[in-house]
């Protein structure tokens, strides 16, 4: 089908060119208002179409799925347009800038029965491929507690905070790792050069399971750090993305409590067993997000971000920016599924 791609900054070329590679140029349009972004694109790709807004792109061409690829602001709008025009459609991350925005996308989506995909980008990572099936083994045993810090020197933004903008990677992956959502969030953080927009900040969440996870991401730190500890009862696992070689490593650690009656007996003692770092393929997830993408919307079966995925990591930013607002008060994130009608559908029905 005809793929429209909506805005060709940073991002969108990235996405224009991993459709290009999967569909070719000829079922790619690109949208965007600057003229000279189209251009360049036009010449490095000849059989590209192209449109300088969604609606002349709707208007001109028989668009099946949109890619939208523009500031948070944009997401709903855009979306809601791309949904009532019959189209599937991938979202970048957050899927919108409020949970009621939110809400009102997947209630459409489900309505017009139609793919919505939040382009969490790192579920699709082989990395994170290898540590959901290692999890989902339950070779690491009940998850204690997930550490992870997203930090580096910028890029700062004027149209949303830090928590915006870096938290709904960690909060994705979390989500898709535990396999839950948290049933709470705290936050602390400062906002030192533009007001109401904190530059770091510090999140705890708790999940119904009982793990605990702390986030903490922030454009001001001396050097770039992705780095992610799960913590389980039998094994530990560093995934650490800055790294090419050893991205993942498994350590056979953790605490024994011998079971006696005896007090003696009975004294914490520690595991140490190998530390090993398993070959993970260099796939770039982006490709393996957007062939996800299209065969979700060609065969109608679910995505793995799709819209109440979306929802959730939506419904957790909010609440972790409401706890920043509200003095560090901790915020329960009751689930919101209640407030859009179920419309489960097959395409193939």
């Amino acid at each position: 089908m005809n793929t429209a791609v909506v805005g060709l900054g940073y991002w969108g070329p990235k996405l224009l060119r991993n459709l290009v590679a999967l569909h070719g140029a000829d079922q790619v349009i690109a949208v965007d208002g600057d003229l000279a972004r189209i251009e360049a694109l036009c010449r490095e790709y000849p059989a590209l179409s192209f449109a300088v807004s969604l609606e002349q792109a709707l208007d001109r061409f028989d668009v099946g799925a949109v890619v939208v690829a523009t500031p948070v602001e944009s997401h709903a709008p855009l979306t809601r347009m791309a949904l009532d025009a019959g189209c599937h459609v991938l979202v970048e991350k957050p899927l919108a800038g409020s949970v009621a925005e939110a809400v009102d996308l997947v209630g459409r989506a489900e309505r017009a029965r139609r793919v919505l995909m939040a382009g969490h980008t790192f579920l699709f990572s082989p990395r994170i491929t290898f540590i959901s099936e290692y999890l989902r083994s339950g070779r690491l045993g009940s998850i204690h507690y997930v550490t992870s810090s997203r930090l580096n020197l910028g890029l700062h933004r004027h149209d949303a905070s830090v928590i915006w903008d870096l938290a709904p990677h960690d909060f994705s992956i979390l989500f898709h790792l535990l396999g839950e959502t948290p049933v709470s969030v705290q936050t602390a953080a400062r906002s030192i050069l533009q007001p109401r927009l904190p530059e770091v900040a510090f999140m705890n969440l708790t999940f119904p399971s009982g793990a605990v996870a702390s986030v903490t991401v922030s454009w001001l730190a001396p050097r770039k750090v992705r780095n992610t500890v799960i913590v389980g009862d039998q094994q530990m696992i560093v995934y650490d993305d800055t790294q090419n070689d050893e991205p993942v490593k498994i350590y056979d650690k953790g605490l024994v409590v011998p079971d006696s009656s005896s007090f003696a007996d009975n004294q914490l003692t520690y595991r140490y067993g190998d530390t090993i770092a398993p070959h993970v393929s260099a796939t770039e997830p982006l490709a393996i997000q957007l062939a996800h993408f299209m065969e979700c919307a060609e065969s109608g079966r679910p995505c793995i971000s799709d819209g109440w995925f979306g929802l959730t990591v939506v419904e957790a930013l909010e609440a972790a920016q409401r706890s920043w607002e509200e003095g560090g008060r901790p915020i329960e994130t009751a689930s919101v599924r209640q407030d859009v009608p179920t419309l489960a559908w097959n395409r193939s029905e």
